[in-house]
Parts: structure tokens; sequence; C-alpha cells
């Protein structure tokens, strides 16, 4: 479900909502189901200036998210295959952008895996075990 990755294992070719959050900038730049590859030809690296801060990245169709952190001078990227998991084993949680216009909610599945736990005599218990960015939910205008 989690794997640690390198930034590049991301591919470039696939369409992704999402943001990435330049360090040069003051906020994120929405990736509204575009490939990325139209704007950058590769993936910075770790030396790179301007650096991503922080990311999270969602494509629909490999239900695949990923979670971009830069930290201590090195990308920190994990991804997070959602297909195949129950219902009964995802939390929908929804949480407010910062410095996103149009975007009303980041949402965010929280997943749930059996663990074996000793407090229970080793018997599988659901433990919190990670949490994926799963896209946007985009502020509604009505027109008059």
């Amino acid at each position: 479900m989690q794997n640690k990755i390198d930034l590049k294992e991301i591919a470039l070719d696939k369409p992704y909502d999402g943001y990435l959050w330049w360090s040069n900038e003051n906020k994120p730049e929405i990736i509204d189901n575009r490939l990325i590859v139209s704007k950058y030809k590769l993936w910075p690296d770790r030396i790179d200036n301007p650096f991503i801060i922080e990311g999270n990245l969602w494509n629909e169709s490999d239900q695949t998210s990923y979670l971009i952190r830069f930290i201590d001078g090195n990308y920190h990227v994990f991804k997070f295959n959602l297909k195949n998991i129950p219902m009964d084993q995802i939390t929908e949680l929804d949480y407010l952008p910062n410095r996103m216009a149009g975007i009303e909610k980041l949402q965010f599945n929280e997943i749930w895996m059996p663990i074996a736990d000793s407090l229970c005599d080793g018997f599988e218990v659901l433990k919190p075990t990670f949490i994926a960015f799963t896209g946007f939910k985009k502020q509604n205008y009505a027109t008059v």
C-alpha cells in the first residue's frame, strides 16, 4: 500500500489532480487533471533551485496518490496505491486549503489496516495506517 520511492519514479506522462508548492512561490501551483510533463521535462534534483517544498498528486485511473516533502535537503516521496482497499477500511477526510483559489477542500482517505495487537491477545484490529490525498472539492459559484 505505502512505498517510499524516488521523486523521479512519479510518471510525468499521466494526468494528475493536486498541487506542487515551489520554494520560489508564495502559493502552491494547482494541477487540475493535467499532465505535469506539459510544464516540467524532468523532476528537480535535490540540489536544484527552485525545489518542491511539498506536493500531493492523485491519479484517478491508477487510484494512486503521491506525497512529496522536501526535508533537510532531501526529497521524501511516498506512493499510496488505493486499489483493492475495502470501503470499510477507508475514512474520507476533508481539509481546508491554504492559498488555493477555487479550491474548497482538500480530500484525503485515511486507511485503516488489520494489524495484530498484543493488547488484544494477538487478534487483528483495524489501526490507522496512512492518509492519502485523493483530489479536490472545488468551489461552486452560482451564476445569477
